[in-house]
């Protein structure tokens, strides 16, 4: 009678999964979001966007890669949904084809959460900012390219906005593009990352001082910012004009340079 009620039992369990399967459901839930907004270190995505970036920040570009001018890029995301979700970002950077990797080559992933309907940007400065601090080092890059790759649990809006002038002037060419997604199934660890301390940390020279992309010219001396660096004894930090962070509009981590 026992044995009978058993079979029974697990015959029914077997019908239910069988039902649950061709229903469609699907593979994240609403407790799986909760459960994975609620433990911030890691987040269970479903699709994945590579944007391209390419940004002029110490210096106008002039190493002969690209065309001598200034770059800028900004990434704009939208979340199209009526709920709010996580997602997570990094910054994977473009290096010499077949070359070793390095321990800046892609950074670590940092979340954002999205309103319903809401949108936020991410700039030249902010993808920078990624690559400060990686293990207590922070990296000035007088040019920066590479993808800012996007995850997410569902399909979002992100467009690419692309502008680049000459050294001096205002913009001369504007582009747009829609950025597709990827459907890639993964679990992202945040993995905690403790600022830099104000005055702290170490700073290298990307590529170094001296080379080909600074075209003899003596790079900005960058301070403040996220870290918070400060400026050698005699000088002091202001806000840099001709960057697109200003810090009177919200900007509060923008870098700045040290002048006399």
């Amino acid at each position: 009678m026992t044995q009978t009620i058993t079979i029974k039992l697990f015959s029914i369990l077997l019908g239910l999964l069988f039902c649950l399967s061709i229903a469609g459901i699907p593979r994240i839930t609403q407790a799986d979001k909760k459960h994975y907004a609620q433990h911030s270190k890691q987040i269970k995505t479903e699709y994945q966007y590579a944007a391209k970036v390419a940004c002029s920040l110490l210096l106008p570009h002039q190493d002969g890669t690209l065309a001598r001018g200034v770059y800028r890029s900004i990434i704009n995301i939208h979340n199209p949904t009526d709920e709010k979700i996580t997602i997570a970002a990094k910054v994977a950077l473009a290096t010499q084809f077949g070359s070793d990797p390095g321990p800046f080559d892609v950074t670590p992933f940092k979340s954002a959460v999205l309103q319903p309907d809401g949108a936020v940007a991410i700039n030249c400065f902010d993808i920078a900012s990624y690559f400060c601090p990686i293990n207590g080092v922070c990296v000035d890059f007088a040019f920066l390219e590479g993808f800012l790759v996007i995850k997410s649990p569902e399909l979002l809006d992100v467009v690419g906005v692309y502008t680049a002038r000459h050294t001096d002037g205002e913009v001369e060419s504007i582009d747009v593009e829609t950025v597709k997604p990827r459907r890639i199934r993964d679990i992202v660890k945040l993995e905690p990352t403790e600022p830099a301390k104000p005055g702290k940390g170490k700073r290298m020279d990307y590529p170094p001082k001296g080379s080909s992309a600074y075209g003899g010219q003596e790079p900005k001396q960058m301070c403040g910012g996220i870290a918070g660096f400060p400026c050698p004894d005699g000088m002091k930090c202001v806000d840099d004009p001709s960057d697109d962070c200003d810090p009177t509009q919200g900007g509060a981590d923008c870098p700045g340079i040290c002048v006399k």
